[in-house]
């Protein structure tokens, strides 16, 4: 079994309301020690598959300027030291972003978004018999587009490539089997192929 390293010195180096970069120096196991390891510290974050009783997954369409371009994901963001618990954000980031609540929400996996880099948590939920009951109201700076569309549609994105977002793509994976739909079997590759 992999042992863990032993953190030596920290310094911070940049601090913002969203994250703090600091530096480590690690030694590793055997010895060998590692001068620079760079760590994005973030809140964990949360985000929701809201389903429909339609059979719906409500998305929201948006421009991520790192990555330049127009994203489709799930409803999500940063938990905030306000909240009471992960689960009241993941309902206010629902009710924020696409005016829906969720009548049963449940936690369906934790994952890590990048364990290399960064050192937060993804908690992802599933909200079923979500339904409208106001307006969207997003952050100051966010541009969103609220989009539904029918399970199939969205996993089919996904295996197409045409719904990339890995975060949001690994938390659908968890979404799969608490709904009633099985992912197609691909095509056996042909000999010679």
């Amino acid at each position: 079994m992999i042992k863990p390293w032993k953190t030596r010195a920290s310094r911070e180096l940049f601090s913002s309301g969203v994250f703090r970069l600091r530096v480590d120096e690690c030694e590793l196991p055997d010895g060998r020690v590692m001068p620079r390891y760079y760590v994005l510290e973030f809140p964990d974050w949360a985000n929701v598959v809201p389903v429909t009783d339609d059979g719906e997954i409500v998305l929201v369409e948006q421009f991520r300027h790192a990555g330049g371009e127009t994203t489709l994901e799930i409803p999500g963001g940063s938990t905030d030291p306000s909240d009471p618990d992960v689960a009241s954000a993941v309902r206010r980031e629902l009710l924020e972003e696409t005016g829906f609540e969720a009548r049963d929400l449940r936690l369906i996996g934790r994952h890590r978004p990048n364990p290399a880099m960064q050192n937060n948590v993804m908690h992802t939920y599933i909200g079923f018999g979500c339904r409208q009951i106001a307006e969207p109201a997003p952050d100051p700076y966010e541009d969103l587009r609220v989009v539904l569309k029918p399970i199939p549609d969205v996993y089919r994105m996904i295996l197409d490539g045409s719904l990339g977002h890995s975060i949001v793509a690994a938390s659908l994976l968890y979404a799969l089997p608490h709904l009633d739909y099985e992912l197609p079997k691909p095509p056996r590759p042909q000999p010679g192929e």
